[in-house]
């Protein structure tokens, strides 16, 4: 694939991977982030997929709940769950060692 060198070309073909992962996700039922992670990644660091992938799930999921439940009671489903896995990975990264000031660092060479 050929590596898109203007914004233009970049959002566009951004677009692109997310419509079909979006039309794999409504017939074959995978995620839309496993199947844009994996397209994405190949003109741009997982990084930065990940990155521009964000709002595209954020959206879908919320979406998702359409008009069965309001935010409040999602919030009260799961609110709890997010809470544990701040802390769980949090404290797994202190556990393995990670410095507070590494978060957004690249890794030293």
């Amino acid at each position: 694939m050929t590596h898109p060198t203007d914004a233009t070309t970049f959002w566009a073909a951004a677009t692109a991977v997310y419509l079909l992962a979006g039309l794999i996700k409504g017939v074959v039922g995978l995620g839309l982030p496993t199947v844009s992670m994996a397209l994405l990644a190949l003109w741009m660091s997982p990084a930065q997929a990940a990155a521009l992938l964000i709002v595209p799930s954020l959206v879908t999921n919320i979406w998702q709940t359409g008009p069965r439940a309001s935010f409040m009671a999602v919030l009260r489903r799961i609110g709890g769950m997010q809470v544990g896995v701040v802390i769980g990975t949090l404290a797994g990264a202190l556990w393995l060692g990670v410095p507070a000031g590494a978060w957004g660092a690249a890794a030293p060479a």
